[in-house]
């Protein structure tokens, strides 16, 4: 049974609609995989900076954020069942003169960063095998055809209309916008200060 132009061409369509939904329901999952790495990002920071803020003698004990207490409270526990802490050797040290002790939430936060990394770029990969790719929108000149203005932001830096930030990323899909980047804007500064004094 052969199908008519017309029948071929509305099933065209359908398909085309069906891959539309499904690359959209693929970019919520992309949405979730950029906020977990930015996520896993701030936690490595955070941690590296309670242990820099621990270090520092005069950091009282309740300052202390959430992965520092966690990390103290695992090797409380590991020294109570008493094992202890593991240690490895410095890249071209001596291994008899230089035992650094491993910090284990260092390791897992670095883990599980690298993990969602890894997942993120492979599902962008994906995407673009099936000409999915992410608009650029940083530092670029906003487009109203390609991103849509979250708000505005002073900064003397940048120049005026200038894209400062990507609260959310937009993608073309073969020759046509998928979804629009959203973005903050640079506006030049007011000098309302200037003409009050």
């Amino acid at each position: 049974m052969t199908r008519s132009p017309r029948e071929l061409a509305a099933q065209k369509v359908k398909l085309q609609r069906e891959q539309e939904r499904l690359f959209q329901d693929l970019l919520g999952v992309m949405d979730a995989l950029d906020h977990a790495c930015d996520h896993w990002r701030t936690a490595e920071q955070e941690h590296d900076s309670a242990l820099k803020a621990s270090a520092s003698p005069s950091a009282p004990e309740t300052t202390l954020s959430l992965p520092q207490r966690l990390f103290q409270w695992g090797q409380h526990l590991l020294d109570l069942i008493g094992i202890p802490p593991k240690k490895t050797t410095s890249i071209g040290t001596d291994p008899t003169t230089e035992d650094v002790p491993i910090d284990s939430m260092a390791d897992v936060l670095a883990s599980a960063r690298e993990g969602v990394e890894l997942i993120q770029k492979s599902l962008l990969e994906i995407l673009s095998q099936r000409q999915v790719n992410p608009l650029e929108a940083v530092g670029k000149p906003f487009d109203p055809e390609q991103m849509y203005a979250l708000g505005r932001q002073e900064d003397e830096a940048a120049a005026e209309n200038t894209v400062l930030q990507e609260v959310v990323r937009g993608y073309r899909w073969q020759n046509r916008i998928l979804r629009e980047a959203q973005v903050i804007v640079a506006t030049k500064p007011s000098d309302v200060e200037d003409k009050q004094g």
